[in-house]
């Protein structure tokens, strides 16, 4: 809003014109008034009005001496003149003084309005123009970072960086660059994100040991004293954390490592660059550096399990079974193994969607409530693509099936057996096998065959064949031919399915089928 000092020696007149015009409407706002020149020069020193309306004629500093005074002070105010008077010599004074308008009393009130969007239009141009001239300085040494940091390419023209260090006033020596990238909060817009940058910058300036740039998507810092161990590091982090976190932004920083001077700045910021495009894969609120230590999986990728290869199988199990505690451990090992066949961001989160979506499409016939019910607790599975980070990731993942696990459980110790059974009637086709139910359950293999065999009168794997003979002999009553239902119960080799049929039926399954 621009603001505005009424002068005028009459109240009512005063007092009239605040109300006269939509101030508000047009951007303007009546900070003040008063009734004589001596007590407008009091009031403009304490409300730094810029605009004057001024009567000309008013007892002790009349309004052409008011703006004199203010003139000699060096005020670059804007005025507009009322007067009741229709005298050209009035109007001579008052055009010497710089004024923007002479309106005659009574105030037409249109006229006045046509005044003041012309003089808002004029006062933001002159806003922008006086920004545009305070910031022209850190500007063009912002320019010259950036041209230090990202030099021309051949075809652009060849790019001096002795030139660009000496522009600067940067000193000889080892120089660092640390690069920031801003992850923004939904809702956010860009606004807050300037302001975010704004803050950063204030803090760090554009001048002396550290030095504050943007090159979007990024911004950074160039460390004329680059930092000493991790001790610093954290430091460095710390104060950045406060600056940016408080505005409700998260944020990515990493290191290019020290060159040795700084005509070498471009090598640490294209470093620094490289490794932010990998955050995704580090720790959260580290300083990333070249050396990889602060890697999810550093040192892990080499001693990748062999289980990884099953790991999702076990993965669904764990939750159909309702084993909350094993899910954690296999979801890092689907994310150990991932990483190992260097699989990139984009293709980790879509296993990790797929996976969900699979859990979901498995356990919704037999529970149909189970997608409401986890939508209810769960963040939505297209979330996982907003993770900026593995382990925002990781989490998500094992919190979205642990809720389900906790619907699937129907108790602690003493209903395995009956979790067991559900799952073969529901997963006969399936490559079911003790030795990993043992493992999701936490028993010894032989202890829980010793259970099932005391609980159902079968050993688990005559247990699992009966059920898919039982099913076969439905398909083939349907008339389903003999190969597709020897696949459909989970037998992928033909001559195994008949001999099986034969051992628990007696009777080919070609007979079966066409006796029934």
């Amino acid at each position: 809003m621009i603001k505005v000092l009424i002068v005028d020696d009459e109240p009512k007149l005063r007092e009239g014109l605040r109300a006269l015009i939509p101030w508000e409407e047009l951007g303007y706002t009546v900070v003040a008034t008063a009734a004589n020149g001596l007590q407008a020069l009091e009031k403009y020193h304490t409300c730094h009005p810029e605009l004057i309306v001024a009567d000309i004629r008013m007892p002790g500093m009349d309004g052409l001496e008011l703006i004199a005074e203010l003139r000699e002070k060096g005020s670059n105010c804007h005025v507009l003149i009322l007067s009741g008077y229709a005298d050209f010599e009035y109007a001579k004074r008052a055009i010497a003084h710089r004024i923007d308008g002479y309106l005659l009393k009574p105030v037409d009130e249109e006229e006045m309005v046509s005044y003041l969007i012309e003089l808002r239009d004029t006062i933001a141009q002159e806003g922008r123009f006086s920004r545009w001239n305070e910031e022209e300085p850190a500007r063009n040494r912002e320019m010259l970072l950036r041209a230090l940091l990202q030099p021309a390419s051949a075809e652009e023209g060849e790019d001096d960086p002795a030139k660009h260090v000496a522009a600067l006033g940067l000193k000889p020596g080892h120089v660092e660059v640390v690069l920031l990238e801003l992850l923004a909060p939904s809702g956010s817009g860009e606004e807050d994100e300037r302001a975010v940058k704004a803050a950063v910058e204030q803090h760090f300036g554009s001048s002396g040991e550290r030095l504050f740039f943007t090159l979007p998507p990024y911004m950074g810092l160039l460390l004329q004293e680059p930092l000493q161990g991790e001790q610093e590091w954290e430091q460095l982090m710390e104060e950045l954390s406060g600056l940016i976190r408080r505005k409700g932004y998260d944020f990515s920083a990493a290191t290019g490592g020290t060159v040795p001077g700084p005509e070498e700045a471009a090598l640490s910021f294209q470093v620094a660059r490289e490794l932010l495009r990998r955050a995704f894969f580090f720790r959260k609120g580290i300083l990333i550096s070249a050396d990889l230590s602060g890697m999810l999986f550093a040192g892990v990728l080499e001693e990748r399990a062999e289980e990884g290869q099953d790991a999702e199988s076990r993965l669904l199990l764990a939750v159909e079974t309702g084993n909350r505690a094993a899910i954690e451990p296999l979801v890092k090992v689907i994310c150990a193994d991932l990483l190992a066949s260097g699989s990139e961001e984009q293709r980790i989160k879509d296993t990790f969607v797929r996976i969900l979506s699979t859990v979901l499409a498995r356990l919704e016939p037999v529970y149909p409530e189970i997608r409401s019910n986890a939508a209810k607790h769960s963040p939505p599975i297209g979330e996982l693509y907003q993770s900026h980070y593995l382990a925002d990731l990781q989490e998500q993942v094992v919190n979205f099936l642990a809720e389900i696990a906790d619907q699937m459980s129907s108790g602690g110790k003493g209903n395995e057996i009956k979790k067991i059974t559900e799952l073969i009637h529901r997963r006969y086709n399936e490559n079911l096998k003790l030795e990993t139910l043992s493992e999701l359950f936490s028993y010894n293999s032989a202890y829980l065959g010793k259970m099932f065999k005391n609980t159902t009168g079968e050993y688990f794997n005559t247990y699992v064949d009966k059920v898919r003979i039982e099913k076969a002999k439905e398909f083939l009553a349907q008339g389903m031919k003999v190969y597709e239902v020897a696949e459909k119960v989970g037998y992928m080799n033909p001559d195994y399915f008949n001999a099986k049929f034969r051992k628990y039926v007696g009777t080919s399954p070609s007979s079966f089928r066409k006796n029934n």
